[in-house]
C-alpha cells in the first residue's frame, strides 16, 4: 500500500535525508527532508504555492498578492526574494512555509492511489533553522481526518503487532490508550476482538495509527525505529551513523543548557502534570543514557555531563515543593520572557480566530492547538478550538472536551455553556443541550440565541417528526469584543 503516512514513518523515523515525490492526476509535489525533517516544498496546486499560504495568513496584502509575480527572482525562492525586499519578516516566513509543508501532507491522506516514492540524497544543504513542523501531529491529524479505506484491513491481513513505544500515546483518547495496552502481548490483529464502542473501521484506522506513530512493531515490516536496533549488532554502520548523530545533539543542548530552563530541557510546558514530565525524562534517557554509547567513545565527560543535567531537571521538577520554589525563581527572573510566550499565543489564537470565521477549520484547529501550547489557561482558546473541532466529524470526541475544558476555566462564561449546548444539539442529545443552555440563561438572562433554542427544543418535545437541528450558526458565538 502507498499511503503518505507510511512514507512520513520511514522518513521521521529513520531520520532520513532525500526528496519525497508525490503525484496523482495533476498534482505533483516534492517535500525535502533532512535527517528526518521537511524544509521545502515545491507544488503545483495553486492552494498551497507560498504566496496564497502568506495571502492566506495575511502576512502580505492584496495589492502584493496580485503582483507576487514581480517578486519571482532566478534561483532564489519567493520567500527569500519577499523577505530581501522587506515585504515580510523571517518570522512570517518561517510561519508560512511550516504552514505550507502542513497543507501539502495533510492534503493527500485521503489518496490511497498516488504515486509515491522517496529518493535518498546526502547533497542537500541544511537550512539554518527549520521550519516547526511535527511530523508526529501531522500523521495522526492526517490519519483521523482523512475517509476510510479497505486497503487499511488488508495492510493487517495475516500480521501480528506489538507494543513498542508509547511515546505519542497523549494523542489518544482514553479508549484509544486501552486498546493499544492489548499490545502489551504480542496480538494477532485479525483474530482480536471488537472493542466496545469500535466499528470495524474505527478499529483498523486506529491500528494503522499505532503502527505510524510507532506505538505498534507489526510482523513482516520492513522498517523498525533504529533504537530498536541500536546494541543488537544487526547493522554496525547503522548504528554508528546514530551514535554520532545522538552525540552532535548532545552538544547542542551543552550549548543552550545555560539558557534553557528546567522545562525546555525536558521538552514540557510548565503546565505540564507529573506524568507528562516522567515521559519526557525517561523518553530523553533512553536515548542519552550513557549505556547507549558503546565503548568506542572514550571521553564520556559530555555525555554524563548532559545527563546528570537531564536528570537533576527532573529531580527539581517532580518534587512539588522544589518545583514551586523553582517556580519562583523563574518567575521572579523572567517576567519578559513569560510576556513574549502571551503575545505569541494571543497571536496564534488570533490567527486561528480568522481562519475560523473563512471557515477553514482544519487550518484554524492547527494555530489554536499552537495557542493553547503556549497558554494552556486560556478558556478563550479553548472554546474556539472546541468549535472548530465540532465541524469534523473525526475531532467531535475531543471538541465535547474542549468545550468542558473551557467552562472549568471560566465557569461564569455563559458563552461555553452556550457553545456546549449548540454543540449536543447538533448530536441530537436534547437533554445535555437543554441543560447546557439553561446555564448559559442562568448566567446571562439576556443571551437570546439560548433561548430561541430552548424554545426549539421545546418545539421538537411536542412534536414528533420534527426537522433536526444541524450545522447550528456559531458566527455570533465567538465575535470579537468591542
Amino acid at each position: 500500500m502507498q499511503h503518505i503516512a507510511l512514507f512520513l514513518r520511514d522518513i521521521y523515523f529513520q531520520e532520513k535525508s532525500g526528496r519525497l515525490s508525490i503525484k496523482r492526476k495533476e498534482i505533483e509535489k516534492y517535500v525535502f527532508f533532512i535527517n528526518g525533517k521537511p524544509y521545502q516544498v515545491k507544488t503545483n496546486v495553486k492552494s498551497e504555492r507560498l504566496g496564497e499560504i502568506l495571502f492566506k495568513l495575511q502576512k502580505i496584502q492584496q495589492e502584493t498578492f496580485s503582483r507576487i509575480d514581480d517578486y519571482i527572482e532566478a534561483n532564489q525562492p519567493l520567500g527569500e526574494s519577499l523577505k530581501k525586499s522587506g515585504v515580510i519578516k523571517e518570522t512570517d516566513l518561517k510561519e508560512a512555509l511550516a504552514f505550507q509543508i502542513r497543507e501539502v501532507f495533510l492534503n493527500v491522506f485521503n489518496y490511497f492511489d498516488a504515486d509515491l516514492s522517496f529518493q535518498e540524497r546526502s547533497d542537500l544543504k541544511a537550512p539554518a533553522e527549520f521550519p516547526a513542523v511535527d511530523i508526529p501531529f501531522i500523521i495522526d491529524y492526517g490519519i483521523r481526518r482523512m475517509k476510510y479505506d479497505a486497503s487499511l484491513q488488508k495492510l493487517f491481513t495475516g500480521k501480528a503487532a506489538i507494543l513498542a513505544n508509547t511515546s505519542y500515546a497523549y494523542f489518544l483518547t482514553d479508549e484509544e490508550k486501552e486498546l493499544l495496552q492489548r499490545f502489551s502481548t504480542r496480538q494477532e490483529i485479525a483474530r482480536m476482538s471488537l472493542p466496545a464502542g469500535f466499528s470495524s473501521e474505527n478499529f483498523f484506522r486506529c491500528i494503522y495509527l499505532f503502527y505510524c506513530l510507532g506505538m505498534i512493531e507489526v510482523s513482516g515490516s520492513t522498517s523498525t525505529f533504529k533504537q530498536n536496533n541500536l546494541g543488537k549488532g544487526e547493522n554496525k554502520n547503522q548504528d554508528m551513523e546514530e551514535m554520532e548523530n545522538r552525540l552532535e545533539e548532545l552538544k547542542e543542548i551543552k550549548a543552550s543548557l545555560k539558557t534553557k530552563s528546567f522545562y525546555e530541557l525536558l521538552g514540557v510546558n510548565r503546565t505540564a502534570t507529573e506524568e507528562e514530565i516522567k515521559r519526557a525524562y525517561f523518553n530523553l534517557a533512553r536515548k542519552y543514557h550513557p549505556d547507549r554509547f558503546n565503548q568506542q567513545v572514550k571521553d564520556t565527560s559530555l555525555i554524563n555531563e548532559i545527563f546528570n543535567s537531564l536528570t537533576d531537571a527532573y529531580r527539581i521538577l517532580i518534587d512539588p515543593q522544589k518545583r514551586k520554589e523553582y517556580d519562583s525563581q523563574l518567575d521572579a527572573g523572567s517576567q519578559d520572557s513569560t510576556e513574549d510566550q502571551a503575545k505569541k499565543a494571543d497571536i496564534k489564537f488570533r490567527q486561528g480566530r480568522t481562519l475560523f470565521n473563512q471557515g477553514m477549520y482544519e487550518e484554524a484547529i492547527i494555530f489554536l492547538e499552537e495557542a493553547i501550547r503556549l497558554r494552556r489557561e486560556k478558556a478563550d482558546y479553548f472554546l474556539l478550538l472546541a468549535m472548530a473541532e465540532s465541524k469534523l466529524d473525526a475531532y467531535k470526541k475531543k471538541a465535547e472536551q474542549d468545550f468542558l475544558r473551557a467552562i472549568e476555566l471560566q465557569p461564569w462564561n455563559a458563552d461555553a455553556y452556550l457553545g456546549l449546548g449548540m454543540f449536543y444539539m447538533n448530536e441530537g442529545l436534547k437533554i445535555k443541550a437543554r441543560k447546557q443552555l439553561e446555564k448559559a440563561l442562568e448566567i446571562d438572562p439576556e443571551r437570546q440565541q439560548a433561548r430561541s433554542l430552548l424554545a426549539e427544543l421545546d418545539k421538537q418535545a411536542k412534536k414528533t417528526g420534527l426537522k433536526s437541528i444541524l450545522n447550528l450558526d456559531f458566527s455570533d458565538l465567538f465575535k470579537k469584543k468591542k
